[in-house]
């Protein structure tokens, strides 16, 4: 993992962005347009990163803290760059910086059925719990 270099998102990462999560297999909702990723990281400073080898972008993780409770959000790594610690470095990266804003606990969701992320979270410390998912749409998503 030595060429993989760790950086907050920027705004000019929009589209590049969104193209590594779609090779990820990540579905691009309502929020993940250059606007709502900008408000995201104004609110929520060191919270984005990217990492890249070569200036390819290998991996993705959000995190926004609301001082009660910190949400984990697209933590992806491409499917040729895994086991190679790359998303375990992300959420470490994560944990340390909320741990230091006092965060008390990080919540996030896996889509059902899928096996190979939840291996991934039991294996970096989290336990699923017993919650059900209540979502309401406010705006149409809008592509950039």
């Amino acid at each position: 993992m030595e060429s993989v270099d760790f950086r907050e998102l920027a705004g000019r990462d929009g589209d590049r962005v969104r193209t590594f999560w779609l090779a990820c297999g990540i579905r691009i909702r309502p929020g993940d347009d250059d606007a709502s990723l900008a408000a995201f990281s104004e609110r929520n400073p060191g919270l984005a990163i990217i990492a890249e080898d070569r200036a390819r972008i290998v991996g993705t993780a959000l995190a926004g803290w609301d001082g009660r409770r910190a949400w984990l959000y697209h933590v992806a790594v491409h499917p040729d760059e895994r086991r190679r610690g790359i998303g375990r470095t992300l959420v470490r990266m994560l944990e340390q910086r909320l741990t230091g804003l006092g965060c008390p606990k990080i919540n996030l969701i896996v889509w059902q059925g899928e096996e190979r992320a939840m291996a991934f979270w039991s294996a970096v410390g989290y336990a699923r719990e017993d919650t059900v998912e209540f979502a309401k749409q406010l705006r149409a998503q809008t592509p950039d």
